[in-house]
């Protein structure tokens, strides 16, 4: 590991910019910090109260606060997008076709998924 010593003498990482001895830190996920948000909510907390406790941005507090009174959780909803247009067993059909003749044109390719 590339190291140097700060003015303190203490070794740094130079990648991490931190003590070499120091544990890194754990990242938290948002889940608990929404729950205990929705708790006090539901305590009757204004918005800007529950903000100073959890020392959290208050429009963070209030886009968690709408989320649930929305949706009635604060889970992640459902993500919608474009379906596949293939599915993955003719994927990987298609894909054992250019394996054994890699020469193979995609209008082959078309004229399988036809047939």
């Amino acid at each position: 590991m590339t190291s140097f010593e700060s003015v303190e003498g203490v070794p740094v990482d130079v990648f991490q910019g931190l003590p070499t001895n120091s544990v890194p830190l754990k990242i938290k996920r948002n889940q608990p910090r929404q729950k205990k948000t929705v708790d006090h909510h539901k305590s009757d907390s204004s918005l800007g109260a529950i903000s100073k406790r959890l020392k959290v941005p208050r429009s963070s507090v209030q886009t968690i606060v709408s989320k649930y009174k929305c949706h009635g959780t604060t889970q992640p909803s459902y993500r919608s997008g474009r379906r596949r247009v293939l599915s993955p067993r003719i994927e990987c059909t298609l894909v054992r076709k250019v394996q054994i003749n890699p020469r193979t044109t995609a209008k082959d390719l078309v004229k399988m998924l036809e047939e």
